[in-house]
């Protein structure tokens, strides 16, 4: 096991205990059993900042180092290019969850909110201001509550309409008066005059160079196409030469009033030239998985990646075989597989299920340490007798038909209704229903055509008849050309973490209090069709199962023949009830 590090941090409005270690499955697995959670703003996973839960880590981990301090206060204003961390873990044990009265270590200092959040006002970005802040769930969605403001993924900052109501509204939440400029809507400036140059790029003629002017609300709108790379030697950005690539740039500069100089050969611009989404994703999962690897480890990973690759593995397997391989190489010093003994592989799976490991994750370990030595290394008439652990045989959550009901009800906007809609209609992955282009939609014949679904596999579902005249009414209304749900740019599907986001929303929005996510609606989808008696074959079909073993579980989860079942308990007071009234 790594060396862990406990901090005392400030995150989400309050002090944490912050756990510091190198990305290790069988840490993750017992943090998470003791109800740790994981910040993407702090690296790290924490708890909260109490006497109990600080010692039952130094429980867990006997070894553990703890950064000590004096002075502890709440967060301030950073403004150089220093730590983002605060003050670490107080230095004395008994001062958790101690009232600070008379105790100069926890002395509060009286700062604004705006300080608390490390509140950044950005350029603007066309009709929108831009400005970023610390994670505050409380902020957050009264942010996203009003019109004209939302989050941005990729860039990880909030856009607000430049608006006068909005100007309001938002200084409100943010408690922050001015914050915004008077540059509304109606006041922007075009840039006439200004030019945009787009010329051949002949060492790799698939792309083309795109010259912009100085001009930061110009530079940040072209870096947020998904293909962009910028190339410094010509200061320049090169895009993918296809005629939907240029056409995109056009209709993006066209409110600037930005002329366009397009010096391209005849038929330079070639349809073949824009790349997919699969090969888009595969090279950003590839760089991700080799840059966190050391140097001596580069070979072996390679190796694993192209033999995936070359047997055309999806970019998730992709991810899950060499997060588990990276493991493994990790535990064993980053030394060549091949001097690594079976005896030592098994003791080190099993020193993995000691410490809590899911069967899921050990499943996953022992796919990608066979698939290496099988497929990558050759040893097809080596076999290796891996020890394979117990898988746990959860139930899958399910809605009843009320609670699907009352999730759709509370949905306003026609977008987020019909894909949620669709995924419980056709029993969609949300993978499918970002994916989903109105080329797959067949309204003559009542049928969905899934392509390319998990397992690469393509099947048929059904299209419910009670949506088929609000998809033609949103294709009136949003007039997208390849996908049904187009995300913010034209052309790009909406995010799988946008789509997850607004069935978050709508379960709080009803009130339920059961857990619940867009593949709940799938599972739902299954039982309910089982329960109004449908043949589990036709099931299977449409889930897209392989083995009609995944699809035997909803028979677990059907009321309806359980429901007519009685507990010996309730017969027993029945009887005694009735034997009563007879006396």
């Amino acid at each position: 096991m790594n060396s862990i590090t406990l901090r005392k941090i400030w995150h989400r409005d309050a002090f944490r205990i912050g756990i510091f270690f190198e990305r290790d499955f069988s840490v993750i697995s017992v943090l998470k059993k003791h109800k740790a959670e994981f910040s993407r703003t702090k690296l790290c996973w924490y708890v909260d900042y109490t006497t109990a839960n600080y010692q039952l880590l130094l429980t867990l981990f006997p070894d553990l180092k703890i950064v000590k301090s004096v002075v502890h206060s709440e967060p301030t204003l950073v403004t150089d290019s220093g730590s983002r961390d605060l003050s670490p873990i107080a230095s004395s044990a008994i001062q958790l969850g101690t009232s600070s009265l008379g105790n100069p270590e926890h002395t509060k200092n009286v700062i604004s909110f705006a300080q608390k959040v490390r509140l950044q006002l950005l350029a603007n970005v066309g009709k929108y201001w831009v400005f970023k802040m610390h994670y505050h769930q409380e902020v957050k969605a009264q942010l996203l509550k009003i019109k004209g403001v939302y989050w941005n993924t990729n860039y990880k900052c909030y856009m607000a309409l430049r608006h006068e109501q909005v100007k309001k509204e938002v200084e409100a939440v943010l408690q922050t008066s001015p914050f915004f400029g008077t540059d509304y809507l109606h006041k922007d400036v075009s840039y006439i005059g200004e030019k945009i140059k787009v010329l051949p790029h002949y060492e790799a003629i698939n792309f083309m160079e795109v010259y912009v002017p100085k001009l930061v609300a110009v530079h940040e709108k072209i870096k947020r196409f998904s293909m962009a790379k910028y190339s410094k030697t010509k200061d320049c950005y090169l895009l993918p030469a296809a005629p939907l690539v240029l056409e995109s740039l056009q209709l993006q500069f066209e409110p600037m009033k930005i002329m366009f100089l397009v010096d391209l050969p005849k038929d330079y611009l070639q349809k073949k030239h824009l790349p997919n989404r699969k090969q888009l994703d595969l090279n950003k999962t590839q760089e991700t998985i080799l840059s966190t690897l050391p140097e001596k480890a580069q070979p072996f990973m390679r190796a694993m990646v192209d033999t995936l690759l070359a047997l055309n593995y999806s970019s998730s397997t992709l991810r899950t075989y060499c997060g588990s391989f990276h493991q493994f190489l990790k535990a064993f010093d980053y030394q060549n597989p091949e001097a690594v003994e079976r005896g030592a592989i098994v003791r080190y799976l099993g020193s993995l299920m000691s410490r809590g490991l899911s069967a899921t994750s050990g499943h996953s370990m022992v796919n990608s340490i066979q698939f290496y030595y099988q497929q990558v290394l050759g040893k097809k008439e080596f076999e290796l007798r891996l020890p394979r652990p117990k898988k746990e045989k959860k139930l899958p959550s399910v809605l009843t038909m009320e609670e699907c009901l009352r999730i759709f009800q509370v949905v306003d906007n026609p977008k987020h209704k019909l894909l949620l809609l669709i995924g419980y209609g056709a029993g969609l992955r949300v993978s499918e229903i970002v994916q989903l282009k109105w080329s797959d939609i067949l309204f003559e014949e009542q049928k969905i055509h899934i392509k390319n679904a998990k397992g690469k596999k393509d099947r048929m579902v059904m299209l419910p008849y009670s949506i088929v005249t609000s998809l033609q009414l949103y294709r009136e209304l949003y007039k997208g050309k390849h996908y049904v749900f187009e995300g913010q740019f034209a052309g790009e599907p909406y995010s799988t973490g946008s789509v997850q986001q607004v069935m978050r929303n709508a379960l709080k929005t009803s009130g339920l209090e059961k857990k619940a996510t867009v593949h709940t609606l799938r599972h739902s989808f299954a039982t309910h069709l089982l329960e109004n008696g449908t043949d589990i074959r036709y099931i299977q079909q449409f889930l897209g199962h392989s083995s009609i073993k995944t699809t035997t579980i909803y028979t677990h989860l059907t009321k309806t023949a359980v429901d007519k079942i009685q507990s010996p308990l309730d017969r027993m007071v029945d009887i005694n009830s009735k034997k009563k009234l007879e006396d």
